[in-house]
């Protein structure tokens, strides 16, 4: 009986070990993990803003630097609920950028799509002599639930510039892709003056991909126009 007890306890000291090094193991690789996760998740923002705050000849509107300082200076609002509503969500931050003709304010918005949430960023501009705020680019961040060869075309930079830009006239209108405002042979730069968004040419079959989208520009510029700019903040 006694050998069978010191069998047990030598077992069970064994196992609290492996169990002890193995969770202290994993808390290590955790964090070696988030940590590249979240300085990953950084690049890529930066990234994408460097891309939306280009003029139409391809030249920076901000310096690298200066988008560097004022994304490193929100990232602990990286990810906070500022606005929800039927049709799509906004998250935290707001980035703001200031040139001498105008104001861009980038925001990051999503909505469901065929497999999941699409993330979108999004720049809108504020005229400074008009007034007007329109939309000037967008870039799709996440479409990984998407179906390939269809809603997963949404990656492609020609099909995203069917999105932008949009006059405020268009997004005071609510953003529609062609086929739910029944203008599938609307030009697409006509249709852009009017809100709506023509990809029934170019992702034939996927309607519910490019809605998410819309849905998601639809709900960033109520918060910007409504909440952020409307003074309710």
């Amino acid at each position: 009986m006694k050998e069978n007890r010191r069998e047990m306890l030598k077992m069970s000291i064994t196992l609290m070990v492996y169990t002890l090094i193995a969770g202290i193991a994993l808390g290590l690789v955790y964090t070696i993990t988030k940590d590249r996760i979240a300085e990953a998740e950084l690049a890529n923002v930066i990234s994408s803003m460097e891309s939306l705050l280009t003029d139409e000849n391809g030249n920076a509107i901000v310096s690298v630097d200066e988008i560097k300082k004022i994304v490193l200076s929100k990232r602990n609002e990286m990810g906070n609920v500022l606005f929800t509503d039927s049709v799509g969500t906004v998250i935290a931050p707001v980035y703001e950028f200031e040139t001498d003709s105008a104001k861009y304010y980038l925001l990051t918005g999503y909505a469901v799509g065929y497999g999941g949430n699409v993330v979108t960023m999004a720049a809108f501009q504020l005229d400074k002599t008009t007034g007007e705020l329109s939309l000037k680019a967008i870039k799709v961040l996440d479409y990984s639930q998407e179906t390939p060869g269809l809603g997963a075309k949404i990656a492609d930079p020609n099909v995203q510039k069917r999105f932008f830009p949009i006059p405020e006239t268009g997004l005071s209108n609510g953003l529609k892709v062609d086929k739910d405002a029944g203008k599938q042979g609307i030009d697409p730069e006509e249709a852009k003056r009017e809100g709506v968004v023509k990809v029934s040419d170019v992702m034939t079959g996927a309607t519910i991909t490019p809605r998410a989208v819309v849905s998601s520009l639809n709900a960033m510029y109520k918060f910007l126009k409504e909440k952020y700019l409307g003074g309710e903040m």
